[in-house]
């Protein structure tokens, strides 16, 4: 595992979930209404702070560096972890997600405590799980496994998750900065499922055509201009945006952005994989420089991805730091409201 890029992995992944989650569950059409490009830190004040899925993030680092080559014992400290964050009442908590840590909590192993689910949640966890596993692809998706069963138990969430992950791990390839083509031939080894079979037949063919990423969408999703959390749509939407903008990390970011849904997500997932090859040293400083949170910034980030450890949630500091971020974020509901239509 090359800190560095763990670094830029985790740096562009909450990147993309701080400057995606003002426009979380907006449809494209008024996302284009409230928001024109160049877009910016916007979640109070022209500040920007990280949500659920920079947390799972950063919690499967920190499982990570205590569990060795051991996916049990990884999933036991990320298990223990998900329990604390739960208690800290975190704002939008995914329902699938939140009743497998409940089941954690009453005594389930994690093994056994995810729920039949396809939701998008162990997407948040694979890319760091790829580029800590980057050269070792059995190690890589027996952990993925192990951080998926946790919470969801469906195959095409084990199936996106891998793909996520072996998406991180090529990325990682700086030595040999892989072409789209062998990119493609590695991720279908990856596929099984019909959904996502579907999915990545139109991701080739609209690389091939130049399709900006909200046309590839729309040829998807089951509602135009909002792609939801189903994890085939998550993944393939992510991918495409990073293939399809591949070098420009703030194009690939906003583009995905702009196909309205899961924002956050999406852009987290995407902005994982672009950060890896920008290089932490590349991403966009105005983006940096307003990502203001607590625990989890710019520091902890660089700190925890150079192997220092840290505690968290960090209780009851956690819970106080969640109702005033559920205030902010109710404010944006009620913004909502109000035009533009």
């Amino acid at each position: 595992m090359n800190p560095e890029t763990l670094e830029a992995c985790l740096l562009g992944g909450a990147l993309g979930d701080s400057v995606g989650l003002p426009l979380e569950g907006i449809r494209a059409a008024r996302i284009k209404k409230l928001r024109t490009p160049p877009l910016h830190q916007s979640l109070i004040a022209g500040k920007g702070m990280v949500s659920d899925d920079t947390e799972h993030a950063v919690m499967t680092i920190l499982s990570l560096g205590q569990a060795g080559n051991d996916p049990e014992q990884f999933a036991r400290k990320l298990a223990s972890r998900l329990r604390w964050w739960l208690a800290s009442l975190p704002a939008g908590i995914g329902l699938a997600t939140a009743k497998s840590i409940i089941r954690l909590s009453i005594g389930f192993s994690p093994a056994k405590s995810g729920v039949r689910s396809a939701g998008n949640g162990p997407l948040m966890r694979a890319p760091v799980i790829g580029v800590w596993f980057a050269d070792d692809e059995v190690l890589r998706n027996r952990f993925v496994d192990a951080s998926t069963l946790m919470t969801h138990r469906d195959p095409r969430a084990i199936e996106c998750a891998r793909l996520i992950a072996a998406a991180a791990a090529l990325a990682s390839r700086h030595d040999n900065h892989c072409e789209i083509s062998t990119i493609l031939d590695e991720l279908g080894n990856e596929i099984s499922s019909e959904e996502m079979r579907i999915r990545f037949s139109l991701l080739k063919e609209g690389l091939l055509n130049g399709d900006k990423v909200s046309a590839f969408a729309n040829r998807f999703t089951r509602k135009a201009g909002y792609v939801t959390g189903f994890a085939p749509d998550s993944a393939a939407v992510a991918l495409y945006a990073w293939l399809r903008h591949r070098g420009d990390f703030k194009a690939t970011v906003e583009s995905v952005i702009f196909t309205g849904g899961d924002t956050d997500t999406h852009a987290f997932i995407a902005g994982s994989i672009a950060g890896i090859e920008s290089g932490a040293a590349n991403l966009p400083e105005d983006w940096l420089r307003a990502l203001r949170d607590w625990p989890i910034n710019t520091t902890t980030i660089k700190s925890i991805t150079h192997g220092a450890s840290i505690s968290y949630p960090v209780w009851p500091l956690s819970w106080i730091r969640n109702l005033a971020f559920l205030a902010i974020v109710l404010c944006h509901g009620f913004r909502r409201l109000l035009p533009p239509y």
